[in-house]
């Protein structure tokens, strides 16, 4: 066999003569930009493989850790403060520039944007149809405008690219969060004017960006930056289409496969488990074990704080389904959160002992949700209500808080729910001393149970939607962003910090830790880049 291999490649050699035409043929199996982007397909193919940043374990694994262990509504758990403590470093406010968190977000961001830049380009000299061209586009401009929204509300300034850039051109300085915002701003309102509707994809598609998810975003981005009117001009507009609606009940939302693209989705990221390795190398997701207790399994991070659970109105129902208590029973297996500093893990990401599938548990098939549409509605109330429109602003908000007081009080998978208590010895619970109310009776008082907001102070409605905001969106990663643009964030940590008597948030230094590090190695590279100010 090996002699038939020589005498193969000798006849080769032989036949070509050394010509240098036979030599320098093109690689007709290998694809690169020059042969890849020819046609319609290769361009929805392209643009579909600029998705798979958002499934990448680091961002999503990040996102969790800036949006809420940095915040006043989880800790970070784990085995100890040693396992992963970057993110206490994170939490505590004392990170330095060689922060792994940082690190990994940051290069997740600039990586995908990379590619989205890329991919624009090369799309732009397909000769193909106009309006498929102009959705796709709006596909990744939007999912730049989505990355850009990260790095400026976790690092501050930093290089705009809205182009594949030349080796000449990689060190570029900060640009000013207006100009960022800005093109935020421009990369949303394309992808809004281009892309169809979440009815016009057909169910092959579900999943991809439609304009209601831009929109959403649009009015979000206008929200952070205080412009109001249009905040809630944009959100209308999602409300008006017609296209969303609330689910009747708040538990479906987070029942793996339930509300999979539902009427209350606006934007989800999808996975299925393939069981083809660990991290990124399936199509799975690793929140679920991330986020479950020790005890359970997992690796219990992302812990919910005694805070938290004591921001929720007696008998809410959205709290048996935002926590995990000792004593709550699933299919046998009883819940110790032993290593949560409070006692509490998320039910939102966690999947009873029988849904646990996928590649050690790393590859669970649990679509992420981003946005939902009680989202939208609570930023058109809070808009409305900065503008002073008060009836639009309780209108949008009772709607939340109806759809959560009709919501049952009994987690369907459950066998026994230990709500509000905590275990002090083997089999033997204690309530929260600062929980002042029978959970059960509450919730079945509904009379009084999560009435309708009725005022007209404006500073009484704003606290409500601010209040609502928290236990409506708890553990989904956006705490700390509210926190930091509704103001006076160093006097909040501040005042947490103290009544819980935890140096959790007390290091918080105002117009320094509104941000994060901008990674070391990074300032290394691009000499025009300087570091954020108190690193």
């Amino acid at each position: 066999m090996m002699d038939r291999r020589i005498y193969i490649i000798l006849l080769l050699f032989l036949i070509s003569g050394c010509d240098p035409a036979f030599i320098d043929k093109p690689q007709l199996a290998r694809q690169t930009s020059e042969n890849f982007y020819k046609t319609d397909a290769d361009a929805i193919k392209a643009v579909t493989a600029v998705y798979n940043y958002f499934q990448t374990y680091d961002f999503e694994v990040s996102k969790f850790e800036f949006g809420d262990i940095a915040s006043d509504d989880a800790e970070k758990g784990g085995e100890s403060d040693n396992d992963r403590p970057f993110v206490k470093d994170l939490e505590y406010f004392r990170s330095r520039s060689d922060n792994l968190s940082c690190r990994a977000m940051w290069s997740i961001c600039f990586t995908a944007i990379y590619h989205v830049n890329n991919t624009e380009t090369q799309i732009a000299k397909i000769n193909m149809d106009q309006q498929l061209k102009n959705r796709l586009v709006g596909e990744v401009r939007f999912i730049r405008a989505h990355f850009y929204f990260y790095l400026i509300n976790i690092f501050g300034e930093v290089p705009l690219v809205t182009k594949t850039l030349s080796s000449d051109e990689y060190h570029l300085p900060k640009a000013t969060k207006t100009a960022i915002w800005k093109q935020i701003e421009e990369d949303l309102t394309f992808a809004k004017q281009h892309l169809p509707l979440k009815s016009g994809y057909a169910k092959a598609d579900l999943g991809r960006i439609t304009k209601g998810t831009a929109q959403t975003f649009l009015a979000n981005a206008y929200l952070f930056q205080k412009k109001w009117a249009l905040a809630q001009k944009e959100a209308n507009e999602v409300i008006l289409s017609g296209e969303y609606d609330l689910e009747p009940e708040f538990q479906n939302l987070f029942q793996m496969q339930k509300s999979d693209f539902s009427m209350e989705s606006v934007f989800e990221v999808p996975h299925i488990s393939t069981n083809t390795g660990w991290g990124d190398e399936n199509e799975g997701t690793v929140i679920p074990v991330f986020c479950r207790s020790r005890n359970a399994g997992g690796w219990g991070f992302n812990c919910p704080t005694l805070d938290l659970l004591n921001e929720f109105e007696p008998g809410d129902p959205r709290l048996v389904h935002t926590m995990l208590f000792d004593g709550d029973n699933f299919e046998g297996e009883i819940q110790f959160n032993q290593y949560s500093p409070s006692h509490l893990h998320s039910r939102k990401v966690f999947l009873t002992p029988s849904e646990r599938v996928g590649f050690e548990s790393s590859d669970a098939p649990v679509n992420q949700k981003v946005i939902r549409y009680a989202e939208v509605l609570l930023i058109h109330a809070e808009a409305a209500c900065e503008n002073g429109d008060f009836e639009e602003a309780r209108l949008s908000l009772n709607k939340v808080r109806r759809r959560a007081r009709l919501s049952s009080a009994i987690d369907e998978k459950i066998n026994f729910k230990n709500v509000n208590k905590y275990q002090v010895t083997k089999g033997q619970y204690v309530q929260y001393d600062f929980v002042k109310y029978d959970y059960w009776e509450a919730s079945s008082n509904l009379g009084n149970l999560l009435p309708d907001v009725t005022t007209n102070d404006q500073q009484i409605l704003r606290n409500a939607i601010r209040h609502e905001r928290r236990v409506e969106l708890a553990m989904e990663n956006k705490r700390f962003y509210d926190i930091i643009r509704w103001g006076e964030p160093e006097t909040h940590f501040h005042r947490f910090a103290a009544k819980w008597k935890t140096g959790k948030g007390a290091q918080f230094r105002k117009n320094i830790n509104e941000v994060f590090p901008i990674p070391q190695d990074e300032l290394d590279l691009n000499p025009r880049m300087t570091q954020n100010p108190g690193y």
